[in-house]
């Protein structure tokens, strides 16, 4: 009507998982969050973890875009979902595989994925930039991230979905590995595992090496970051949570076969 102000609709942007952190520290959190057997916050787990409280913030935040947690009540406060009850009970057991392909599951019956899993689907079989997929997420969202921001989107894309066993990582970019039936953690677990194979060896020579990148190695381990302090940064609390992790399952190992002999 003449006289009255025109207010234009709001728009309901897209709902879509936008994790920053990798797959490793969020298996540590709901790992923990598992063992405590009732609600916890990030400064509950984040003494227990090791881990910076800001790195335990966002490892849960990137598990409720999974399914496998929920608040609790109030912000803040975290419990685990029957999934992630699940998927934690694996994790917690060393089965590995079952956990990966239940992630898989996982993933693609969440509408929070809808629009990757959609991706993933598109480009099946295809070496595609991460980052093509990122920029039509920020779109959707109605985001306007910054470089930083959106290389911790996608590499923590590319971690989980690594994980999961949906992409396979080809260099700088991700070759989708989507089915159209996956198989069932139950069947994943009757089928034998085959002893892992030996991977190829990393030499400063590969073309996998960017000059934009800064590497350091020795003749037991080889680490290559991009010259970029936000990623530095993220890298640095990635790689201290890894090497934990991998330190303390080795540790859990020996103890098994110490008791074993």
């Amino acid at each position: 009507m003449e006289g009255q102000e025109y207010i234009a609709p709001k728009i309901k942007q897209e709902a879509i998982a936008s994790p920053i952190q990798s797959i490793e520290v969020i298996n540590k959190v709901v790992k923990l969050l598992f063992s405590y057997k009732r609600s916890a916050t990030y400064k509950d787990i984040a003494g227990p973890a090791g881990l910076h409280p800001s790195n335990v913030s966002q490892a849960l935040s990137a598990s409720r875009d999974l399914g496998m947690t929920n608040l609790a009540g109030k912000k803040g406060l975290y419990v685990l979902t029957k999934d992630g009850e699940d998927y934690a009970r694996l994790i917690a057991a060393n089965r590995e595989d079952e956990a990966k392909h239940l992630l898989c599951e996982i993933i693609q019956k969440n509408t929070l994925w809808a629009d990757v899993v959609a991706f993933l689907k598109a480009t099946k079989g295809e070496a595609r930039d991460p980052l093509d997929l990122i920029l039509d997420v920020e779109r959707k969202l109605g985001k306007k991230w910054s470089q930083g921001m959106r290389r911790r989107v996608r590499d923590s894309y590319v971690s989980i979905l690594t994980y999961a066993s949906l992409v396979k990582e080809e260099g700088e970019k991700i070759i989708s590995l989507i089915e159209t039936e996956i198989p069932t953690v139950k069947e994943v677990a009757e089928v034998p595992q085959l002893p892992a194979q030996p991977s190829s060896t990393i030499t400063p020579s590969s073309p996998m090496v960017k000059p934009d990148f800064e590497k350091l190695q020795s003749n037991d381990f080889y680490f290559e970051v991009r010259k970029d302090l936000s990623t530095i940064d993220f890298a640095k609390s990635q790689f201290d949570a890894w090497i934990d992790y991998v330190r303390k399952k080795l540790m859990t190992k020996e103890e098994g076969s110490n008791l074993q002999g």
